[in-house]
């Protein structure tokens, strides 16, 4: 799997971002990082080296 990176990375992101989620009960910043990390996930190419 040549991005496996790319998946790693967009699972981190949206992972980082549900912690203040459900800490502060505002989904502002998962949908900001949401917007990176979805593309990131289903690219057919590698984003991140």
């Amino acid at each position: 799997m040549k991005t496996f990176k790319n998946k790693l990375y967009a699972v981190g992101l949206m992972l980082c971002g549900s912690v203040p989620t459900f800490l502060e009960q505002d989904a502002t910043a998962l949908v900001f990082i949401g917007m990176i990390a979805v593309p990131l996930f289903f690219a057919k190419e590698n984003w991140i080296y």
